[in-house]
């Protein structure tokens, strides 16, 4: 597949240690890469998986909430879809599976703080999208972000997961409030949280030429969306795309870890997209999990000692 594809991460200027992580995966069984990149295969009839995260936690090792939560998504996505016949795959599957994957994903911080003492507290940010038949399906948790550049413009996939968020939704406070509000970086949800955890799903039409950036607050929240189109609009490549948009989150503050995944989607199985053809984002419902047969139900009974009907 034709994707030119970069990442970068970097400590910044304030923080004592990058508690962010980026990992892209083919999907394929191999073990999940978190913060570095391995060639995307030519072929994935199941598509491929990219996300960011940012750890909290500070001494409470945020770092490893993100890796944990990256690695859990990946393995779980294989078990559920990847591994699934291409020729038997669904949408209905795919939603499924996302949202299991990042059910697990938070169930596997929490077991590691509950079992590591010196992590307890930590938690994570999740954004990830898994490109498959010409879609990018999306989940989101916290205030990482997923952005679509297309013929000029940019559109905003992900809503942040923030007390200023939710107070934006209700009117309470204005957009030029939002953006200058000294808690606009407390989040109302992260993996590692008690259950469940909410995970809103988006899906995307993707067009050949677009530029799918995924990426942590310490990006977005330095440069803003007019400077993140800005970059996006030059005719660069992803790696020096990425490394002008630090260059200038550096110069603005640093004053977080700063991640970014970019991808540039140059393949020809991608439609291109007609003119001025905006970027629609729904929010597709998964089925209900399928309920066990019922003489599954039964044994399942009778080896816990128990009648069921």
């Amino acid at each position: 597949m034709l994707i030119d594809h970069a990442a970068i991460t970097h400590l910044g200027r304030v923080r004592k240690k990058n508690e962010d992580g980026f990992l892209l995966s083919s999907l394929d069984g191999e073990e999940p890469l978190v913060n570095a990149l391995r060639p995307l295969r030519q072929t994935r009839p199941n598509g491929f998986l990219a996300a960011v995260a940012d750890g909290m936690g500070g001494a409470a090792a945020g770092e490893i909430a993100s890796r944990e939560g990256l690695a859990a998504l990946a393995v779980n996505l294989f078990g559920h879809w990847g591994r699934l016949p291409a020729a038997a795959a669904v949408e209905a599957d795919l939603l499924r599976a996302l949202r299991y994957a990042a059910d697990a994903a938070s169930r596997a911080v929490r077991r590691y703080a509950e079992v590591e003492q010196h992590s307890r507290g930590m938690g994570s940010t999740l954004t990830a999208a898994v490109i498959w038949n010409g879609h990018a399906y999306l989940v989101q948790v916290g205030d990482s972000r997923a952005y679509l550049f297309r013929a000029g413009r940019l559109a905003t996939l992900t809503e942040d997961q923030t007390l200023v968020r939710e107070w934006l939704n209700q009117g309470a406070i204005t957009a030029e409030e939002a953006h200058l509000h000294p808690q606009r970086n407390v989040i109302t949800q992260a993996l590692g949280g008690p259950d469940p955890i909410r995970t809103p799903l988006g899906k995307a039409t993707l067009r050949r030429h677009d530029r799918l950036l995924l990426c942590t607050d310490g990006l977005h929240g330095e440069l803003g969306d007019a400077r993140i189109a800005f970059f996006l609009g030059q005719q660069l490549g992803a790696q020096e795309t990425l490394e002008r948009m630090l260059e200038e989150a550096l110069a603005r503050g640093g004053r977080d870890n700063i991640t970014g995944l970019l991808l540039d989607l140059h393949d020809e199985a991608f439609p291109l997209a007609l003119a001025d053809e905006p970027v629609r984002v729904v929010a597709p419902v998964p089925p209900e999990p399928a309920p066990l047969h019922t003489g599954a139900l039964a044994r399942l009974g009778r080896f816990l000692g128990r009648n069921v009907p």
